[in-house]
């Protein structure tokens, strides 16, 4: 019984982390239009602007999310939060990963 009891403790994160990844990061939207709009002197215009943005490519990678590659998932991470993390960087990464992944190069001689 308490061979089980362990095993199952330990085979159970293996199971929940994966779902658990496929969340959405979350940023600090605020924080990094603020610091955007500051850049061109504190304009109210490039703040609510920047927060649009940041709201429309969260609310269109949302849905799909947890159905998008893990690779493309995680590099677009870091990369989107490089600049600060920006909903707007991480589509438009995921965009990218995306268009290349279904237009695969080859190399010919």
């Amino acid at each position: 019984m308490l061979k089980s009891t362990v095993c199952a403790g330990l085979f159970l994160p293996c199971l929940v982390l994966p779902a658990l990844a496929q969340g959405m990061p979350r940023y600090d939207v605020e924080k990094y239009c603020q610091e955007v709009a500051g850049v061109s002197g504190g304009s109210a215009a490039i703040l609510n602007g920047c927060m649009d943005m940041e709201q429309e490519a969260y609310n269109i990678l949302k849905p799909d999310w947890g159905g998008l590659p893990a690779r493309s998932r995680s590099y677009c991470d870091d990369v989107a939060q490089v600049s600060g993390g920006s909903y707007s960087i991480l589509k438009g990464c995921m965009d990218m990963e995306t268009e290349a992944s279904d237009a695969p190069r080859t190399f010919q001689y």
